[in-house]
């Protein structure tokens, strides 16, 4: 996660009737069907939901910092999972991949690297929708795939000695939540089109995030809804913090998918700040509903901070058991929010309601 200063948008204006067109908060309650809960772990059980969490937070890809063959491999990878499980590639895109360079100065965490531009990759990948109607509209599941690579100072860490940055939770983890939903939806897709969104570079500053909000391959006013992944670490294998929470019309989904797997839900435990330091925060400013879903988190403090960008944040030390319910969870809640009738939306008085009004209005 990296720090961003909030942006709101300036525009004034009355679209009431807009506001009436778009529905009230929902308010029905949200079940998983036996059927649906059995489709999630038919096609996510255990070792296959954590396999790409293995493979893209190991030793081999170095940290997957941007512009190395780590990064290149992880790219590589995730397209490649989701050509198989069946996920289509982008009309005008090549294959899988959207393309686009930047220059960045030299520096990194303790790489020594040099100034150089850099091409670097969103990696993305969507299923159409069953509804005639619905499918126009998008609900995007996105997370980062980079991280910080590596340190030129290796150190004694838990025993051994470290010098890769391997990024399990922040965010391997998130990137295989968005491959195994993939996965899910690819054999059985909701009423709405889901578009999976791996970004580049979110460690420098959110900017392949940023970049696909200003070169959308479907118009932002067709994206109603995104579900972002982001982690530090966690503390609390009970919890959910979903942030952003209260802020959304899709709270009572997200909780209700939770809870079927036996997971609460709280708040971001800084009281807000951490909304604008994710991916999610690019399609906020345009005015699209877009919370950070992340793993639970009672307190930012030091449990959290002896793992978030720092060399032991590997595999070995996470709990499985959690990661495979907080993924099915993570797959169940798109799947409520893809196939609500009503259009997604920011809670009365959001400081994002204005641009979302504005952004759909017809």
């Amino acid at each position: 996660m990296k720090s961003r200063q909030p942006f709101l948008p300036a525009a004034l204006f009355s679209a009431l009737t807009v506001l009436v067109s778009a529905g009230a908060a929902h308010a029905q309650p949200y079940v998983a069907s036996p059927q649906t809960v059995a489709h999630i772990q038919e096609t996510n059980p255990p070792d296959e939901a954590v396999a790409p969490l293995v493979y893209l937070a190991s030793d081999a890809l170095k940290g997957r910092m941007i512009g190395t063959p780590g990064n290149d491999s992880a790219a590589v990878y995730i397209a490649n999972q989701f050509r198989l499980a069946g996920v289509h590639f982008l009309p005008g895109n090549n294959g899988y991949f959207q393309y686009f360079k930047r220059h960045f100065n030299a520096g990194g965490v303790d790489s020594g690297s040099a100034a150089m531009d850099v091409e670097l990759r969103n990696v993305m990948g969507f299923i159409p929708g069953t509804d005639p109607v619905l499918q126009q509209q998008y609900i995007v599941l996105s997370a980062h795939y980079d991280h910080l690579g590596t340190t030129r100072h290796p150190r004694m860490v838990e025993g051994k000695l470290d010098s890769i940055y391997n990024g399990a939770r922040d965010n391997a983890s998130g990137t295989t939540a968005v491959i195994d939903a993939g996965r899910y939806f690819a054999k059985y897709p909701p009423r709405r089109s889901i578009l999976f969104i791996c970004y580049t570079a979110e460690e420098e500053g959110l900017i392949g995030s940023q970049w696909y909000a200003d070169h959308p391959v479907f118009p932002l006013k067709q994206i109603v809804y995104n579900l972002n992944i982001d982690n530090a670490s966690y503390d609390d294998t009970s919890l959910v913090t979903l942030v952003g929470l209260h802020r959304t019309s899709e709270d009572s989904a997200i909780i209700s998918a939770c809870r079927t797997y036996g997971l609460h839900v709280n708040n971001d435990p800084t009281g807000g700040s951490l909304f604008f330091e994710s991916d999610n925060a690019p399609l906020a400013t345009h005015g699209i509903p877009a919370p950070t879903y992340s793993m639970g988190m009672q307190a930012m403090d030091s449990t959290i901070f002896n793992r978030y960008h720092q060399l032991s944040d590997e595999t070995g030390n996470m709990d499985f058991s959690y990661v495979v319910k907080w993924i099915r969870a993570y797959i169940l809640a798109a799947q409520f929010i893809a196939d609500e009738p009503a259009q997604p939306r920011w809670t009365p008085g959001d400081p994002y309601e204005k641009a979302w009004m504005k952004l759909y209005q017809p």
